[in-house]
C-alpha cells in the first residue's frame, strides 16, 4: 500500500482492531512512545464522524468533543469529534516496533507538511491529516481502501470494518482463545459480546472455549 494514509490506517486497525472512526479520531496526543518500558502505547478515546446537523442538536453537549468548520456553504451535515461510545471502548494499547517506526515517521511528515507553506496550514489537531492539514473523514479511509482493493483484485474483497474483524479474529488464535484479554484491545462492551462475535473461530478450529 503506497498510499501513506491508508497504510497507517491498516496498520493501526490490524493492531488494535480499530474502527474507522477511532483511526481518525486519534491525536498526536493519544501517542506515547515512552509508554511500558519504551515498547510505546497509543490511547482509544475518541470517535470521529458526520452526522446531520438536526441530530446533532438532540446529541448530548457532554460527548461533542469538537465540531468541525464546514468545507462547503450551507452544508446539512457536520463532522465532530465525540467520546468513544461506551466506557469500554476506551483502552490503551501497545505499539509493535513496526508500527513505532511509522507513526513517527508519520508525525515527522505533518511537521515538514506544516513547514512547507505555514499560512495556508490548516491544524486540525488530529493525527491523520490531509497535507493541508485538515482531518480525514472515516469515508475518506474506506473510499481508499475500495480503490486499493479496485487495483489488486488477488486479494479477497471485504469492506474496511473486516480489517477489524480479521485482528481480533488473530489476537484470539494466538492468545489461545483469552476472551477477556483480546476484548481489552478491541473495545467489545462485555466478553459474551466478543464470544459471540467470533464464535465461527470455536467452531471451525476448535482452538477455544466459550467462556
Amino acid at each position: 500500500m503506497e498510499d501513506p494514509i491508508l497504510h497507517l490506517a491498516v496498520h493501526l486497525t490490524l493492531v488494535g482492531a480499530l474502527r474507522e472512526g477511532e483511526i481518525v479520531g486519534l491525536t498526536p496526543d493519544d501517542i506515547d512512545f515512552d509508554a511500558a518500558d519504551g515498547i510505546g502505547t497509543f490511547r482509544i478515546n475518541k470517535s470521529m464522524q458526520r452526522v446531520r446537523k438536526e441530530a446533532l442538536n438532540q446529541v448530548d453537549d457532554g460527548c461533542v468533543i469538537k465540531i468541525f468548520p464546514d468545507k462547503l456553504e450551507r452544508s446539512t451535515t457536520s463532522l465532530i469529534l465525540k467520546s468513544t461510545k461506551t466506557a469500554s471502548s476506551c483502552r490503551t494499547i501497545f505499539m509493535t516496533s513496526a508500527l513505532k517506526e511509522e507513526l513517527k515517521k508519520w508525525l515527522n511528515q505533518l511537521a515538514a507538511d506544516e513547514r512547507k507553506d505555514p499560512t495556508r496550514y490548516h491544524d486540525s489537531g488530529m493525527l491523520f491529516r490531509l497535507p493541508n492539514g485538515l482531518a480525514v473523514e472515516p469515508v475518506l479511509i474506506r473510499k481508499k481502501f475500495l480503490k486499493w482493493q479496485d487495483a489488486h483484485p488477488e486479494f479477497p474483497r471485504i469492506v474496511f470494518h473486516g480489517l477489524r474483524h480479521s485482528s481480533a479474529t488473530y489476537q484470539l488464535m494466538i492468545f489461545g482463545g483469552d476472551v477477556r484479554a483480546v476484548q481489552g484491545t478491541t473495545g467489545h462492551a462485555t466478553a459474551d459480546m466478543l464470544v459471540n462475535t467470533y464464535a465461527h473461530i470455536q467452531q471451525s478450529s476448535g482452538a477455544w472455549e466459550k467462556v
